[in-house]
């Protein structure tokens, strides 16, 4: 039977006012890259994606349902969850921590010496689509600046979301080509050391039965 396979990819922007928003560097290039790599291989895969390097011609076959902004990525991924069943979930988007306390009207003047913005967390998306999809297998992302620490925050991160697998990058690493971990919740460490490496392991986790 097809497997059904949802990826969630780019950053989530944060918005400053009608014209600004707050963001992160990352494109979602990796989220893109597994998703066309699932589609090839026989899975039915819906992507959800902010990407400027969107390419839809690419994407024939895929279910994309693009978004921009963290509120629009929160609605939109809780409407999917709630209407079709994934076996696999592989939340790689680059989700913000915070979001603006208050969000300005119209355009900030230029020209102020000073401007100070109020920011309070924005929830963890990564909860809800537990919450949505009890039995699907989760695979989440975990991001650090440097190695040291990475593993045990990521293993820590993957309990307290109650996923089974969480892909520990450090940004350090990104910055020299591509090198990750994968975790399970038995804290077994897989070292991954390209993107194709990267979606090999995750077709072979995709492709086990139950969300172990």
């Amino acid at each position: 039977m097809e497997k059904r396979i949802l990826i969630t990819a780019g950053p989530t922007w944060i918005k400053v006012d009608d014209v600004r928003v707050i963001t992160t560097i990352f494109s979602g290039n990796t989220g893109i890259f597994l998703a066309k790599n699932f589609e090839k291989h026989g899975f039915k895969v819906t992507l959800i994606v902010n990407s400027p390097h969107l390419d839809k011609e690419e994407l024939n076959g895929i279910k994309v349902v693009p978004f921009r902004y963290f509120e629009e990525f929160k609605d939109k991924i809780t409407k999917e969850l709630k209407a079709s069943r994934y076996d696999t979930i592989i939340h790689s988007a680059a989700v913000s921590d915070y979001k603006m306390a208050n969000v300005f009207s119209g355009k900030i003047a230029s020209g102020r010496k000073l401007l100070t913005f109020k920011l309070k967390p924005a929830g963890k998306i990564v909860k809800i689509i537990r919450k949505l999809q009890k039995n699907a297998k989760l695979i989440q992302f975990k991001l650090e600046i440097s190695r040291k620490g990475l593993l045990k925050k990521a293993f820590k991160s993957l309990k307290e979301n109650k996923s089974d697998f969480v892909v520990a990058n450090a940004f350090v690493d990104l910055s020299l080509g591509y090198k990750s971990f994968i975790i399970d919740k038995n804290n077994n460490i897989t070292e991954i050391n390209s993107k194709k490496a990267l979606f090999d392991k995750l077709e072979n986790i995709a492709k086990r039965g139950g969300n172990q």
